[in-house]
């Protein structure tokens, strides 16, 4: 209606909203994971879906701080027995990490598929080239409500919920997450899950 001067303060409302609806479903989520009430709906799902999905969001994330995206994915990965929802909220946790922390640089999301011990397993990782952590950041990055610093949550928002909560999913669908990182130089997190997941592990 042309009332411009309106558009910060509702930007300002709207933010606030954002966050907090974030941080409730963070923390249902993981009241629910510790209670072992966690359900996983496992279907057939193709990962060329998933990867989409990705892009999608990951390609204005990461020009917002003028960075670029790009995808090292095998045309034929082919697909996997999961639950599509929960696996893609641990990568779109771990994708909008990657592009918060990453200005000018590149955030690179691959996937392959692997056979360990007889067992069929895709591995997904998502690197950047961001402000990276030093050792004892990286220790406690798993943490619940912590950040990698006391300034982080200032700098760049945040309630320090997601990579635990992407974590402890990973972990119920029976995979692995990992993180290697460097200070300056950047973050590498992974997801390595099997490509049918049977039950919840607890």
């Amino acid at each position: 209606d042309g009332l411009d001067d309106m558009a910060e303060d509702l930007k300002k409302i709207t933010d606030s909203g954002v966050h907090l609806l974030g941080l409730i479903n963070d923390i249902l989520d993981l009241s629910k994971i510790e209670a072992g009430k966690m359900e996983l709906f496992i279907t057939d799902i193709e990962i060329e879906g998933v990867i989409s999905v990705l892009r999608s969001m990951g390609e204005p994330l990461a020009a917002k701080n003028n960075s670029r995206i790009e995808f090292n994915v095998a045309d034929d990965i082919g697909g996997m027995r999961n639950d599509e929802t929960r696996h893609r909220q641990c990568l779109i946790n771990l994708l909008t990490n990657a592009c918060k922390f990453t200005e000018d640089g590149v955030v690179t999301v691959s996937a392959q598929a692997m056979r360990l011990a007889g067992v069929d397993w895709l591995n997904f990782e998502i690197a950047d080239t961001g402000i990276g952590m030093n050792e004892q950041q990286v220790i406690k990055v798993f943490e619940e409500f912590t950040q990698a610093e006391s300034s982080t949550s200032k700098d760049y928002g945040g309630t320090g919920l997601g990579l635990p909560i992407s974590k402890k999913m990973a972990e119920m669908m029976g995979g692995i997450m990992e993180v290697e990182s460097e200070e300056g130089k950047g973050t590498t997190f992974s997801i390595t899950i099997p490509v049918v997941v049977e039950e919840v592990k607890e």
